[in-house]
Formats: structure tokens, C-alpha cells, sequence
């Protein structure tokens, strides 16, 4: 028995140490790595990102933090901070060290503070738009000048009560600014170039749950004063917008009560275009959810940022986590959580992309945390790009050292069965996408693998029948001479 024993642990040791030998070692992450299989269950999975720094405002050399509200990267990698409650823009240069500090600017020949700055957004020409929610405006600041600012519209459209809060901003490619404004519940407020209103945009719509099905039904038998004094049921708010050079608009939303299209890509009708293959709606997170009380913890999305590889990054302001995602809704990366370990945030506000770095800023812990992707998440983002580009042949090779590192991954799998389509080899296709739980993917390689075969063997059979039913025919006439 004993000898039985040290065999195997010797056995044990030796695969150890075969395995380590091709395997490059990385660092072990502070928080859970998996991803889904093709029953949407969580699996291990290799870490795709990995914390690299995290700086507080004393590390940055501004001094302590006090609860900043989000940030904002430009394309030269100067990262601007909200320091909303230290009434200040910082500006830090991609390793988060600092290189300004923006206190006042000047507006009509007076020196103003920067108060109440909660969202901001910094163009290609370096023209800064900061949204000062308290005092319901947005300044458009060029080198510490203001030069015009967005204030509450006039409209038919706006209530005069209404209550203009611009918290987040964002301004397309042909300069027209998408404002979120608190407790407005009609969508963006889309202003033209010069300032001037042009409408609502993209609102969300009512979440039909059991509660309004309810009320529908009680409106339909109550009086005129009676539905009147009814709760009214409004569409939940956003929670941010990120204006991408591919012309859409991304929106995130936090406080659903529905797990589904809470981050959307917006085309310029206002309508969400962002759905899984086979137009199906999908969950941005989290597959699994936790219960309190019996209710299910759904992800509240409190940011979202497309880089400029297309990859769409959101961060769940329930979990802590950040998920990635590519055009298609395919699941490419989670990294982040809860706790006070480097990597982990107390309370994410928003995050930001720069090159291959992913920077998320925490309000409670007041500090900003680099993450970049490991080899394996390189390898997957990579892969990826491949096969958008249409290197289907280069992509595959790329998938399949994905899967030597990850024998879990949907993504892997999909990515060899896709490429095998494109190569028109369906039935090898077909093995593959059988793991990838791509029921879309895997209906049309069995449709194009079954149209092949019917023009393989198709004229062979046709030709079996023709030969079948001339033999019956002879075997007919020959039986009939016979019985004559």
C-alpha cells in the first residue's frame, strides 16, 4: 500500500513538473476568474486581466481624494479626474501621476470655482465639457476659458418644472453632446453644436413585471380619478453614456429589475441595436445571481466604455466586477469584486480604456486602479480581432492555443467552429460548435453541411431511385408475359 502511495505522489510530482515547464507561470489574481459553459453555469477560468497599481491622491501627488465622481481618458492619455468633493479636475498622465490641477476657470472675465463637477467629457481638440450638477449647467472650458455653455432647454418638450441635473455627458462624432440629466426619465438630452435642443433620445422602456401587468389591469376597470391617483410606473433612468468613434452611442443602467439590456448600442434613431446572435436579448453580467431575501441580486451597471478595438467594458455596481464583451455579446473577460485587496473596489463609479489598460476609479476608497490584460487574455482578445477582421485560418490557430490553456472556454470553441464554417469544413465545424452552446452558429453549419451533402450525393441518389423504379417496371412486364 505504502509503495502504491509514494508511486503516485511521485507520479503526481512528475506531471507537476512536465506541466510547469511549458506553462508560463503568472500572478494569482485577488479575486474569482471564470467564465460559462454551454449551460450557463460558472467554470474556472485563467485570468484575463490582472491589477498592475492602484494610487490614491496622495500617491498621485494631489493630495486625498474626496469622493470623485468619474473621469474621463483623452486620446493623448492625460486621464482628467472629478474630484467632486475637493471641487477640482485633476489631470494625470496614463501611469496616474500628476500633471495639473484645475481649480477655477474663467468665464466673463471672472474667476469661477469648479463646483459640483460630476461628469466630463475632453474632445480630440482638447475642448473640456464639465457637467456642474448642482448648479444645472455643462461649461465648455478651452484652455481655462469658457467658452459657451448647455443649460436647461427651452422646449415644448421640457415641463417647466423640470429640473435640469446634468451628471454625465458625451459628444459624438459630429459634436453633438448626449446629456444625462438626474431624474429624467425621457432618455438623453441631445443637444446640437451650437447648444441648441434637439430632442430626446433613446429612452428606456417601462420593464414589464408582474407588478406593472398589475396595475395595467386595475387602470382598465378604475375611474378617470381613480387611475389618477395611481403610482405612475416610469422606465428606469441611465446611469452613463460613452459616445464611440463607430458613430453609436453606449448606455449603461443601474437599479433594473429586469437582469436584461441594461447596456445598449444605440444607432441614430435611438433604437438598441446590441443583441446576442439571433437577435436575442442577453445579460450583460452575471449568469448566476445571489438571492437576499428571496429576491435575486440583478447587476446594476453603473458605467460602460468601448476601446478602440470595439470591446465593450461595464462595471456592476453590485459585484464589483468588470465584464468585457465583444460586438456579438460574446462573454470575453471578468475581472474585479468586492473587498480591499489590490483589484477589488469598495464602491466603482466608472471606468476608462487606454491602449490595452483598463483604469476603474472607486469613489469610496478614493483611488484609481490599472489593470492589464495576461498573456491568456491577450491571446483571447487577439483571436478575436482576427476573426472580425476575417483571418478566420489565423484566428483559429490562436483559438486553439486558447483552448490548450482553457478546456472551459464557450468562446474558444465557438471561436474554431466559426472558423471552420467560414472554411466551409461544416462537419468539423459541427464538433466544435456542439461545445460552444451557439445553438444560432450551430443551426446554419448544419443547414450549409446538409445543403453540401444533398449536392454530393443527391444525383446518386436520384440516379438509385431512377434505377429502382425501371427495375420494378421490368420485373412487372416480365411477371405479366409470364402469367399469359
Amino acid at each position: 500500500m505504502r509503495r502504491i502511495k509514494n508511486f503516485g505522489i511521485t507520479l503526481c510530482l512528475a506531471a507537476a513538473m512536465m506541466a510547469g515547464m511549458g506553462l508560463k507561470v503568472e500572478a494569482q489574481s485577488n479575486f474569482n476568474t471564470y467564465s460559462y459553459d454551454e449551460w450557463d453555469e460558472s467554470v474556472a477560468a485563467p485570468a484575463s486581466y490582472q491589477p498592475v497599481a492602484a494610487k490614491n491622491g496622495l500617491e498621485m501627488g494631489a493630495g486625498p481624494l474626496n469622493t470623485p465622481q468619474d473621469f474621463f481618458m483623452d486620446g493623448d492619455g492625460h486621464l482628467y479626474v472629478a474630484d467632486t468633493g475637493n471641487n477640482r479636475i485633476l489631470i494625470l498622465d496614463d501611469e496616474l501621476n500628476l500633471l495639473d490641477i484645475l481649480e477655477t476657470v474663467h468665464m466673463n472675465g471672472e474667476e469661477i470655482p469648479l463646483t459640483d463637477v460630476e461628469g466630463m467629457y475632453v474632445t480630440k481638440d482638447h475642448v473640456l465639457y464639465a457637467a456642474q450638477t448642482a448648479s444645472g449647467r455643462i461649461l465648455v472650458i478651452e484652455n481655462g476659458e469658457v467658452t459657451s455653455t448647455i443649460e436647461k432647454p427651452v422646449s415644448n418638450l421640457i415641463s417647466d418644472d423640470f429640473v435640469f441635473s446634468p451628471t454625465k455627458i458625451g459628444i459624438d462624432v459630429y459634436g453633438r453632446a448626449y446629456v444625462l440629466s438626474k431624474g429624467c426619465y425621457s432618455g438623453l438630452l441631445q443637444f446640437d453644436v451650437d447648444g441648441s435642443f434637439m430632442g430626446f433620445f433613446g429612452a428606456n422602456k417601462v420593464e414589464v413585471t408582474a407588478q406593472v401587468a398589475f396595475n395595467y389591469m386595475w387602470k382598465s376597470i378604475l375611474s378617470d380619478e381613480q387611475r389618477a391617483a395611481m403610482t405612475s410606473i416610469l422606465p428606469i433612468e441611465y446611469s452613463n453614456v460613452d459616445c464611440c468613434e463607430d458613430w453609436f452611442v453606449y448606455t449603461s443602467t443601474v437599479g433594473t429589475q429586469l437582469p436584461k439590456s441594461q447596456i445598449k448600442k444605440l444607432n441614430p434613431l435611438g433604437n438598441n441595436i446590441y443583441y446576442a446572435l439571433g437577435n436575442e436579448e442577453f445579460n450583460f453580467g452575471d449568469e448566476e445571481f445571489t438571492y437576499s431575501k428571496g429576491r435575486a441580486n440583478y447587476p446594476s451597471f453603473i458605467d460602460v466604455k468601448t476601446n478602440q478595438d470595439g470591446f465593450i467594458f461595464a462595471i456592476d455596481l453590485t459585484s464589483g466586477r468588470v465584464f468585457e464583451r465583444d460586438q456579438e455579446a460574446n462573454l470575453i473577460a471578468v475581472f474585479g469584486g468586492t473587498g480591499s485587496q489590490l483589484g477589488t473596489f469598495s464602491t466603482p463609479v466608472a471606468v476608462e480604456t487606454y491602449g490595452n489598460r483598463v483604469y476603474v476609479l472607486d469613489r469610496l476608497k478614493n483611488n484609481i486602479t490599472i489593470f492589464e490584460p495576461t498573456e491568456y487574455g491577450a491571446l483571447v482578445e487577439k483571436a478575436t480581432i482576427l476573426y472580425n477582421e476575417g483571418l478566420y485560418e489565423e484566428s483559429s490557430r490562436l483559438w486553439s492555443q486558447v483552448l490548450a490553456r482553457n478546456a472551459n472556454s464557450r468562446l474558444a470553441y465557438n471561436g474554431i467552429g466559426k472558423a471552420y464554417t467560414q472554411g466551409e469544413q461544416y462537419t468539423d465545424a459541427l464538433e466544435y460548435l456542439r461545445y460552444s452552446g451557439d445553438r444560432y452558429s450551430y443551426s446554419r453549419a448544419f443547414g450549409k453541411n446538409r445543403l453540401v451533402l444533398v449536392r454530393k450525393y443527391g444525383p446518386y441518389a436520384i440516379a438509385l431511385v431512377v434505377c429502382l423504379v425501371f427495375g420494378i417496371s421490368v420485373r412487372r412486364r416480365i411477371i405479366r408475359r409470364k402469367n399469359k
